[in-house]
């Protein structure tokens, strides 16, 4: 019996090259897709290491370092290299929004609508620390799931901000390109779940679309004239996608913004739609991208992207940027004496003091502006009203993999009790003059957290995030 009530689909049989190859992949399980970390492992060391252990995957063809998994490797968010940031698991069609937008290093990126953060670390990841991106969402619940992916993966180049985002004020000044990752019916992610009973019920197609509209109209105030906006939707819905974009296009000064093609060479999509039950839409918006899970075996997805050409009105304009609160080389040098960091580890970055008790490390491209508020900047670093400053767990896995001294290297029983934050006598084979308290701990070369070390009881406490433990039931290898 079909796990996917097939008839709301029905509306969308003309649209189709073929709706019986359509109806049998949303009945098919979606595989899992993960891509590797640029700044922590190329793809070609993370294939190795996961073919190693017997791990089945295929590389995307059209986005290196991307790879799809084999139909039995479900729980890849158990492995060592999930929660060490070496991977990140994230739907392939949800890949396409970010490698369309094109960020660029240096650049200055707007996520409109970020959580739960994986598009938001693709943008990261590709400006590098000489560039920011500002997650925006009106749900504050949600960011928790977008900073924790984050720290993760190691990303220092961020700032958040809670506001809506159809009313993002204009004085968080102009940015370089915006990505309106909008809410939507959802209609695409039926995959995702594995019998009619999982699935959350889909909104009613164009339920959003005023939403929708204000936007991606918002999108393009907040863009530099020469930036790019790209908008996207994990619906078929053309009522939120092409009618959307089309409404905009109307709205705005003749030859202000170009709707560029939205193709991937490797990656097989239907152009957007210029006609839509007998209502005639924009020409260019064949240049629009939409994905149907029989041509990839993916879910579905709409992309539309815009370049803009000449102000639209209302445009944001550059402002200052806040001048962040730095603290003093000290906690550095300190830090760098007690683990023998090299020299220059912490290059391209600012420490920032973010409450009485905790530090930030920030990257030097972060730039943002009095308004709206910054929630939170870069990520949490150091505890410093101790005896002895603790780094947090995110900390040291951004630099324990260069740390010289205070460091203990355990085999993988230990490594998963640790992960499962359980005590454990400190290794036969670890290093003497071992300080008391916190030390750095890795299993092959890879920082996993910090550990506290009892000298007289020669007792290793695991410090590793009650929320990220490994289950009991689990293992990461």
């Amino acid at each position: 019996m079909p796990s996917v009530d097939l008839a709301g689909f029905e509306r969308y049989r003309e649209l189709l090259d073929d709706p019986a190859a359509f109806r049998e992949a949303l009945d098919r399980p979606l595989p899992v897709c993960i891509w590797a970390n640029p700044a922590r492992i190329s793809g070609e060391a993370l294939a190795a290491r996961l073919a190693a252990d017997g791990i089945d995957l295929e590389p995307l063809p059209w986005l290196d370092g991307a790879f799809r998994l084999g139909p039995g490797e479900t729980a890849p968010g158990n492995r060592f290299e999930y929660l060490t940031g070496l991977f990140h698991v994230q739907e392939e069609v949800s890949l396409l929004p970010v490698a369309l937008l094109d960020p660029q290093p240096g650049e200055r990126i707007l996520d409109l609508c970020a959580a739960p953060g994986n598009k938001t670390a693709q943008i990261a990841l590709r400006v590098g620390v000489t560039g920011c991106v500002v997650a925006n969402d009106r749900n504050f619940g949600r960011m928790s799931v977008l900073r924790r992916a984050l720290d993760r993966l190691g990303i220092t180049n961020y700032a958040t901000t809670h506001h809506d985002g159809a009313n993002y004020p204009a004085g968080a000044g102009a940015f370089d390109r915006v990505l309106a990752d909008v809410p939507c019916s959802c209609e695409g992610t039926s995959r995702k779940f594995p019998s009619q009973s999982d699935r959350p019920p889909p909104g009613a197609p164009g339920a959003l679309t005023g939403l929708q509209f204000a936007l991606l109209r918002k999108a393009l105030q907040l863009t530099r004239v020469g930036g790019r906006v790209v908008y996207s939707t994990c619906t078929y819905a053309p009522e939120e996608n092409e009618l959307v974009v089309d409404r905009l296009l109307s709205a705005l000064p003749p030859g202000s913004v170009a709707v560029r093609p939205a193709r991937i060479e490797g990656f097989r999509s239907s152009p957007g739609l210029t006609h839509w039950r007998g209502r005639a839409l924009a020409e260019d918006l064949h240049r629009a991208l939409r994905a149907y899970p029989h041509h990839n075996d993916t879910g579905g997805f709409f992309v539309a992207v815009l370049d803009k050409l000449a102000p639209v009105g209302h445009d944001a304009v550059d402002v200052a940027p806040l001048e962040l609160s730095e603290e003093p080389d000290p906690w550095l040098n300190d830090l760098a004496e007690r683990y023998d960091l090299p020299t220059g580890v912490f290059d391209g970055h600012r420490i920032v003091r973010t409450s009485l008790r905790q530090l930030s490390i920030v990257a030097g491209g972060v730039r943002v502006a009095a308004r709206p508020e910054t929630k939170t900047l870069g990520m949490s670093f150091l505890h410093t009203q101790m005896a002895i400053p603790k780094p947090t767990t995110e900390a040291a896995m951004l630099f324990g993999g260069a740390a010289r001294r205070n460091v203990v290297d355990l085999d993988r029983a230990a490594t998963e009790t640790f992960l499962r934050r359980r005590d454990q006598a400190l290794p036969a084979n670890a290093a003497t003059g071992l300080a008391g308290g916190p030390l750095l701990v890795r299993h092959d070369g890879i920082a996993l957290g910090v550990a506290s070390h009892q000298r007289d009881a020669g007792l290793l406490t695991s410090l590793y995030p009650k929320g990220w433990a490994l289950a009991a039931d689990r293992s990461a290898f």
